[in-house]
């Protein structure tokens, strides 16, 4: 077991936590290691997975926005990113407190550096997978309005500061350093002032909403209407074994089979 596996006092990490990704820059291409892939079951089960993936920066051309609201919590939410290739390839982001093993996340606890920042990447058969699948969770996923471009810089920006705690970890916080905190962080060094701070952000279950209003999202509909499609929960359910995951959850409600041949 490696020392990526294991806190400083030699306990080891939660499932899906055993180890930080660790980024490699080389000629217009991210490799990552670590990527998570993991396939999860209803019955607790899961098959572990870690490979490695790269991607070139130029290919890539979609950012979706991703809000999970919590059971029993609907104010709160944990929040991802899903950055999409011109071939069909998606790649999840989603920052998080790294739990120790059988350690609870608490939102107390996260105020007071119980854990430490952790930036998973992985398939969105797993990352989606495990909130369906294992957590009985609904999903929620929006295509964001950001250029090819934009996507792009962003990526950049991301995996950047992947690499930068794969080297110097940082310290979870609930209210200052999280999972949306850092994706408004991302954002707004990129394009200065393009989220203004809003009590969303800290009830962040509302956040999409917040990213509908500023012309975040790809939308000419009501925001029911959006977050009505955006609920993939069901397309994803027992889906996670299909190749074409991806597609089949941005299929639209109205063509949807939630159970082709």
């Amino acid at each position: 077991m490696s020392d990526n596996q294991k806190t400083s006092s030699g306990e080891q990490w939660a499932v899906g936590m055993e180890r930080v990704p660790l980024i490699h820059f080389d000629s217009g291409r991210v490799h990552v290691e670590n990527f998570r892939n993991f396939r999860y079951e209803c019955d607790g089960s899961h098959i572990e997975n870690y490979e490695t993936r790269s991607v070139a920066i130029d290919s890539l051309k979609t950012a979706d926005f991703i809000v999970v609201p919590f059971a029993g919590q609907p104010d709160l939410a944990h929040t991802m990113m899903s950055f999409g290739t011109r071939d069909g390839q998606q790649m999840v982001v989603s920052v998080e407190a790294r739990r120790r093993l059988n350690q609870k996340y608490g939102i107390i606890k996260g105020i007071f550096g119980a854990f430490q920042l952790m930036y998973a990447i992985a398939d969105e058969r797993d990352a989606i997978g495990l909130r369906t699948e294992l957590r009985g969770d609904d999903v929620y996923l929006y295509r964001t309005s950001a250029s090819a471009e934009q996507v792009q810089t962003l990526f950049k920006s991301v995996m950047a500061r992947a690499d930068k705690l794969s080297r110097k970890p940082e310290r979870y916080n609930t209210i200052t350093n999280n999972c949306l905190t850092n994706i408004r962080i991302h954002m707004n060094r990129i394009w200065p002032g393009l989220i203004p701070w809003n009590w969303r952000i800290l009830i962040n279950a509302h956040s999409d909403y917040l990213a509908y209003r500023l012309g975040l999202l790809e939308s000419n509909e009501s925001f029911e209407s959006t977050r009505e499609q955006a609920n993939i929960t069901e397309r994803a359910k027992g889906n996670w074994h299909r190749e074409d995951f991806s597609r089949q959850i941005r299929r639209p409600i109205a063509l949807e089979s939630l159970n082709p041949d």
